[in-house]
């Protein structure tokens, strides 16, 4: 049970720390995501960076095994190169109650060494076990009025590659995962953003753009994936039928 002890309160301003987008680093997530490690060349995948947000939640005590990743915007500014040095701050924006437990929204900014701000992002977290993740159901058809414009097949072993930095058992442990009530280990909301950049880079990835996902029901670690789009919105539909992430994207 997550307890007012766990509550990370509103404007706690985390230690700033040092990161970048090595080239093994890219690599390997984007390898484990189905996503050609050589489609961006020089340029870093920005939806990688959003790894380096859940980390920093760690820093500051939040207890990631505590915490139900909701929803996620990234902002690229301009591209970022790989092994580009980024500093990182991040800051509890507002903590709100609802009925499944406290939600945090925390701010991120990725500055370069000229003190220019590359990348924004923010993430809305739910104070609560894994058991707060609900499976979904399909009611409708979240594939109506969508083209299909990308088709993923998730294996233990990707998703195991692509969550291990995060480290949290409810992305590699069957055992843990079923503790709470599901069925297997969840994939990360993080993986799908991973491909909403890559479908939005099809033509080549836009310098500047804006992604905002919501994770709306969990994807296991064996799920079979859509990704959809229809003006300005991208889905991702499991092989049951289910929409578990939604998102609305602007470029410029």
């Amino acid at each position: 049970m997550v307890t007012t002890s766990d509550i990370v309160p509103a404007g706690t301003e985390f230690p700033k720390w040092e990161t970048a987008v090595r080239a093994a680093r890219q690599a390997k997530v984007l390898g484990a995501a189905d996503v050609d490690p050589g489609r961006y060349g020089g340029t870093a995948d920005p939806s990688i960076l959003a790894t380096d947000c859940i980390l920093g939640l760690r820093r500051a005590k939040f207890r990631l095994d505590r915490v139900v990743h909701l929803e996620h915007v990234i902002r690229q500014l301009g591209p970022v190169a790989i092994d580009e040095a980024l500093s990182v701050s991040g800051k509890v924006a507002e903590v709100a109650p609802s009925r499944a437990g406290e939600r945090s929204r925390i701010v991120f900014e990725f500055r370069r060494s000229n003190g220019t701000i590359a990348v924004s992002a923010e993430a809305v977290v739910l104070n609560a076990e894994p058991s707060a993740l609900k499976a979904g159901s399909a009611e409708g058809d979240p594939r109506a009025g969508y083209r299909l414009i990308g088709r993923k097949l998730l294996t233990p072993p990707k998703a195991q590659t692509y969550t291990e930095e995060l480290a949290n058992r409810i992305h590699f442990d069957p055992a843990y995962a079923v503790r709470f009530g599901l069925r297997a280990p969840t994939a990360p909301g993080l993986m799908e953003l991973t491909w909403l950049v890559e479908a939005l880079a099809a033509k080549g990835l836009p310098k500047a753009f804006e992604i905002r996902a919501k994770f709306v029901a969990p994807l296991f670690w064996d799920d079979g994936v859509d990704i959809l789009a229809a003006n300005g919105t991208m889905r991702c539909v499991n092989s049951a039928g289910v929409l578990t992430c939604e998102a609305q994207v602007q470029t410029q």
